[in-house]
């Protein structure tokens, strides 16, 4: 399958100017020239066309050009994506202009474009052109698009920008913004193919129905621990209403909905004041309490001491089993068919008679000890659960019996406190009649039935094979360091990354160093120092990336562009610093190294079908013929010329 490639990047002006810089597919591509001639805006162009939310051209573009368009081809397919450019002091259009084709002609004005339409809907084209999946119509339950699949996400592995060719922090472009970082790596799975798009909607589906499970769960323990402590509250109250005779003890396994209807009946009660509560009762409620915390302690003395006695069967059975192994060795020697003779010369033998007898009991005694105590470690389980269930019983009853003395001890206060036992049970009812009040203001709802969400979890669980995802992710970063590790043995490097490997995990995303020789130590980015080292690792990477990327047929175009790869050897370039020209003679290590990065480039191209290389460089190799031919812009000073002509004139 052919891979996309930039046929043409072009801008459009006032009066039917056009600026066209064109590339040949699967070549390198050379653009060099002085400082502030635009040439790192073609990054920025080209990203601009693929959907970005802000316009990055320089306010110079901006002044001077009123539209920019990128052709695309793969193979005899085209593809012409066209964006008009907001004038100085706005950030952003959403005008777009999309075709597909064969033999597309490149518009003289933005009336020629074909294809107008909005932002999302060219990014969509593009993303259907790419053969990027639509994952857009499965949001989920925040709203939020973390995760989602987009063309925006393909430009990672794209540009190999000034922040981050020979960076420390910044593996690819984008990581920098967190915002951005979040998308690119769940994204990276996809792009790796270590998950495809049905794949990908039913993960993203599950984790959409475990957040809703956590949600309902929550607000399910909520609900739960709200009508305990209403029906906590209730009982109190019919506690209070039985030491006055208006209603018979509660019982504590009556639902809420009946507690509230004996409720109701006494604050309907008219007042008839009979007796104050009695003492008995209290001394009552405290000998049952004392009776079950002594049965609380009994419960827990037996499950630890069940526990400590599955431990030690457990502990025992695995004595015995290794007891019993050792002793099946004996089986091998036949002593049941010929212990009497001796192994070795088969002379008759009193001794090994007795022995073998001596081993086949001890076995048969082992045997029987692991059957009894695979007989009652069950039953030390089931003792364990039941006594489990036993103290949670014991500690409700607990409870209960703790609100009833408080009840008693809080209306013998209120009764001290009243003139009369009528006023203490009309006092009651009203606050029975509050409580009514107030409860009925709070609507309870049945518990939501959670069975359907757990079963379509597991459903979704069965079909989102997390562990072949994993597998497959690990082959691929396999394969992507195996590639970067050979792309970096070609390019120059110092100490401590000389004849090293490199080591790539999609997971941060991050690239580590393995030190040759007997060290192999594994070293992070900040660790390995040198911006050569930088320039040579993020270099391999991207090459890695891309040579992998063609063979899994990943929906990313063939194309990579790389801004000056001469930065670490030739900083700092002044605002009207030229070109810088070399015509061979004496070099340093500096001239040699881009060299060897030059010499990649073309080799590695030439080895890699479908991939095209755009390099923008401040360096001119002029005595090597491969780099004179690849290049197709030259804008030095003495040519007068740049991204956009200085004889533009400027747009309304």
């Amino acid at each position: 399958m052919n891979r996309w490639n930039i046929a043409n990047v072009f801008f459009l002006g006032v009066a039917g100017r056009r600026q066209d810089i064109s590339f040949n597919p699967g070549e390198v591509n050379i653009i060099t020239g002085a400082s502030g001639t635009g040439k790192s805006a073609l990054i920025k162009a080209i990203d601009y066309c693929l959907g970005s939310s802000k316009c990055e051209l320089p306010v110079h573009i901006r002044r001077h050009a009123i539209a920019v368009g990128v052709k695309w081809v793969a193979g005899e397919e085209e593809m012409i994506i066209g964006r008009h450019i907001p004038p100085d002091g706005q950030t952003t259009s959403t005008r777009m202009f999309a075709t597909a084709g064969k033999n597309l002609l490149l518009p003289r004005s933005v009336d020629d474009f074909d294809g107008a339409t909005t932002l999302e809907a060219a990014k969509s084209f593009v993303q259907k052109a790419f053969g990027i999946g639509d994952l857009s119509h499965l949001p989920d339950a925040a709203g939020e698009t973390k995760g989602r699949t987009s063309v925006r996400h393909v430009t990672p592995y794209l540009f190999v920008t000034k922040e981050v060719i020979d960076s420390e922090s910044v593996l690819l472009h984008g990581m920098e913004q967190v915002d951005k970082a979040k998308d690119i790596v769940a994204t990276m799975p996809y792009f790796l193919r270590a998950t495809d798009e049905e794949s990908a909607m039913a993960e993203r589906k599950l984790r959409q129905l475990q957040r809703a499970l956590a949600i309902e769960e929550g607000r399910e323990r909520s609900r739960l621990a709200a009508e305990t402590a209403l029906k906590q509250r209730a009982i109190g109250l019919l506690t209070e209403a039985h030491r006055f005779s208006l209603a018979d003890e509660p019982a504590g396994n009556v639902d809420e909905g009946e507690l509230l209807v004996q409720l109701k009946a006494i604050a309907e009660t008219e007042n008839d004041p009979t007796t104050y509560p009695s003492e008995g009762e209290l001394g009552a409620l405290h000998a049952s309490r004392k009776e079950i915390l002594v049965s609380l302690a009994a419960a827990r003395r037996k499950r630890q001491a069940a526990r400590v006695a599955l431990a030690d069967a457990s502990g025992f059975q695995g004595a015995v089993t290794r007891q019993r192994n050792k002793l099946n060795l004996a089986e091998h020697l036949k002593l049941g068919e010929s212990a009497h003779f001796c192994p070795l010369c088969d002379a008759p033998s009193e001794r090994g008679r007795e022995t073998a007898a001596a081993l086949a009991h001890t076995l048969t005694k082992v045997r029987d000890e692991s059957l009894a105590v695979e007989r009652v470690r069950p039953q030390l389980v089931e003792h364990d659960e039941a006594l489990t269930i036993e103290i949670n019983r014991l500690n409700r009853n607990l409870r209960e019996t703790d609100e009833k003395i408080t009840s008693w001890l809080r209306q013998t206060d209120e009764t001290r406190r009243l003139a009369n036992v009528a006023q203490a049970r009309a006092h009651l009812q009203g606050k029975i009649a509050f409580f009514l009040q107030t409860s009925a203001e709070e609507p309870r709802k049945p518990g939501a039935d959670l069975a359907v969400l757990r079963d379509e979890i597991t459903q979704l669980e069965a079909q989102v094979d997390r562990e072949s995802k994993d597998i497959r992710l690990k082959r691929a970063e396999g394969k992507i360091s195996q590639y970067a590790s050979e792309a970096l043995s070609f390019l120059p490097t110092v100490a401590p990354c000389v004849g090293s490997e490199l080591y790539f995990s999609s997971k941060e995303p991050e690239v580590r160093v393995i030190e040759a020789g007997g060290k192999g130590s594994m070293l992070r980015m900040p660790d390995v120092g040198s911006d050569q080292n930088y320039l040579a690792i993020h270099i391999a990477l991207a090459f890695g990336l891309q040579r992998y990327f063609g063979e899994v047929d990943a929906p990313v175009p063939g194309i990579l562009v790389l801004d000056q790869i001469s930065r670490p050897y030739f900083p700092a370039q002044s605002a009207d610093e030229d070109e810088k020209a070399i015509s061979g003679g004496e070099e340093d290590e500096d001239i040699k190294a881009m060299r060897r990065h030059i010499d990649f480039l073309f080799k590695e191209v030439a080895r890699r079908n479908g991939l095209q290389v755009l390099l923008i460089e401040h360096a001119y190799f002029e005595d090597d013929a491969r780099y004179v031919a690849a290049t197709r812009e030259r804008w030095t000073r003495s040519s007068g010329k740049a991204l956009i002509p200085p004889d533009w004139p400027m747009r309304n």
